[in-house]
């Protein structure tokens, strides 16, 4: 692969909405190990590199005591600490949601721009210098900035850049910590439940269930817990006999069934 495709999956990614990041930094990581010259100048850096000591310093907290991530100033140790990430990222010692609700957020909100302002264009740019190859300007999630005066959001956007506009009467849904893991949770084991479908033989069951996981998927974006718990009953019913997907429809419904043994106890 060329210098030039690998800069461009940088700029698709900075370019992408959260929800689709996970699998375009797959991509990007299997064009630094196609791309020769780019995977020797990272080893170059890697060499000189102290991965726990500079994560350290990296993942660290403000005066406030809030966790921030901040970068380091040396362009090897930028290079080598954000391919790391991305590494650790993508072999799932890192996870994606988890990054940026801790260090990547605004009172609470996904902060997608943040992320891709603060760590990929970094790394794009310098690996577009190294090599003298032109890295275009590109809007970053677009019009994340806009008012929803101005725009009409999608499901995803508004998971992402928007306050959790939750009416139970619930704790736990309101603390931003709490509320994102249960919806982040529950749609990644949807998103496996269809992946693992879609690996089968489709018949009338099994597009239903598929249905009714983009449902589900779809109701964490929007926060709706009623309707999600309700779409989960419904694919318990509709999945019977699917034995590849036992397991993680499981998961699924245990990811409900905690949320709503916390909500008792208020």
């Amino acid at each position: 692969m060329e210098v030039k495709s690998l800069i461009a999956l940088c700029n698709d990614l900075i370019g992408s909405k959260l929800l689709f990041a996970e699998k375009k930094i797959d991509k990007l990581l299997e064009a630094v190990a196609s791309t020769p010259e780019v995977y020797e100048l990272l080893s170059d850096c890697m060499n000189s590199f102290n991965k726990e000591k500079e994560f350290e310093k990296a993942f660290t907290k403000d005066a406030s005591g809030k966790k921030v991530f901040v970068m380091p100033k040396e362009e090897f140790k930028i290079l080598a600490l954000v391919f790391c990430i991305l590494a650790d990222i993508g072999n799932g010692k890192i996870s994606f949601d988890d990054l940026i609700l801790t260090y990547f957020n605004d009172e609470g909100r996904l902060d997608g721009k943040q992320f891709m302002q603060t760590v990929i264009v970094p790394f794009r740019d310098l690996i577009s210098e190294a090599f003298n190859v032109e890295a275009p300007s590109i809007n970053i999630i677009e019009n994340e900035e806009e008012s929803e005066e101005e725009v009409e959001l999608t499901p995803e956007q508004k998971l992402k850049v928007v306050p959790f506009p939750i009416e139970r009467a619930s704790n736990y849904l309101r603390d931003p910590s709490g509320i994102c893991q249960t919806f982040v949770m529950a749609k990644d084991a949807a998103v496996e439940i269809v992946e693992r479908l879609e690996e089968e033989r489709l018949d009338s069951q099994r597009r239903d269930c598929i249905s009714i996981c983009h449902s589900i998927i779809i109701a964490c974006m929007e926060q709706d817990f009623d309707l999600l718990n309700g779409l989960v009953c419904g694919l318990k019913y509709a999945a019977k006999g699917i034995k590849s997907i036992r397991h993680s429809l499981r998961e699924l419904d245990d990811i409900i069934q905690r949320q709503i043994d916390h909500e008792s106890r208020f």
